[in-house]
């Protein structure tokens, strides 16, 4: 009944703390802003973005400078138009990111909170595992996966990059159960003949939320940062499919002065890039704000 009532009460007052939170942090309004802006911007605009924008190849048309032949910022090097091109590749990166970041983030809640709890030669086994992980070369390991591949299909790229990243965030999420498991409320929970789980999932999980959601939009933000890398550096996605970092890759065939002349081809993207992460980690700030303050006031 108690963990009942405080997951009752934590939900109460999200919204109203997140809302208040925007209101007085003038940063996080204006990335709220942009984001939402943006998120519309890819909505609308997927419904103009031809299915074959990938693989068209239009020599002819291929590099225009902005404001031709009805291409706005001009068209990328297969002749595609930039703006239909940088719709359909800031959509597969954030999918791609939010892929990531959902299943780390559940697979670091299942298992680093079970691990937290119940210790032992459970924890030991498991954190030995996760310390070997983090010592091995994840980059190159990466690398060599992808250029074996010869690239993958977004889907792929989600499950290896999950696979790959998860240790650091079992161990953030192993770390905070541990600071609750002794506490009064699990100890009443376990004496009263609560089920783990519902311990593990209604009492303690509300109270290390906060700390899991600024790790969700970190996480998310990295995610969307490693694919674009990764792609950037010849790794990654298929080709055919598009994504910020196919976009990017115009840069490493360019001189330093094409750089400057051809400000559009890069320019457009980068500043999407940076809207994409800047905004998702400050409202993930926002959000670990306004849980926390909820909390201190239950």
């Amino acid at each position: 009944m108690e963990i009942k009532t405080k997951r009752n009460r934590f939900k109460s007052k999200f919204l109203k703390n997140f809302w208040r939170e925007l209101e007085q942090d003038n940063l996080a309004l204006m990335a709220t802003v942009l984001l939402i802006g943006l998120s519309l911007f890819i909505l609308v605009g997927q419904f103009f973005v031809p299915n074959n924008i990938g693989t068209m190849s239009d020599i002819m048309s291929a590099n225009l400078p902005p404001l031709t032949n009805g291409h706005i910022l001009g068209t990328t090097d297969s002749g595609a138009d930039f703006i239909l091109t940088l719709i359909a590749s800031a959509k597969n990166s954030i999918i791609i990111g939010f892929g990531v970041a959902t299943l780390i983030t559940a697979i670091s809640v299942v298992f680093g909170m079970v691990i937290g709890y119940f210790g032992g030669w459970i924890d030991w086994i498991a954190m030995r595992l996760i310390d070997f992980w983090l010592i091995m070369p994840l980059l190159m390991i990466l690398a060599i996966i992808f250029s074996t591949a010869k690239g993958m299909s977004i889907w792929s790229l989600i499950l290896i990059l999950s696979i790959m990243s998860w240790p650091p965030n079992v161990r953030l999420v192993r770390t905070l159960t541990l600071s609750e498991v002794n506490r009064d409320y699990v100890e009443a929970a376990k004496i009263s003949g609560t089920p783990w789980y519902k311990i593990l999932f209604n009492g303690i999980f509300p109270n290390i939320s906060s700390t899991v959601i600024s790790d969700f939009a970190l996480t998310l933000a990295g995610s969307i940062g490693i694919e674009t890398g990764l792609t950037f550096l010849g790794f990654g996605l298929k080709h055919g499919t598009s994504s910020l970092g196919t976009m990017l890759t115009v840069l490493s065939g360019s001189s330093a002065s094409s750089v400057y002349t051809q400000w559009w081809s890069w320019v457009p993207v980068t500043l999407v890039l940076i809207i994409l992460t800047f905004g998702i980690v400050v409202l993930g700030q926002v959000a670990r704000r306004a849980i926390d303050q909820r909390q201190s006031v239950s």
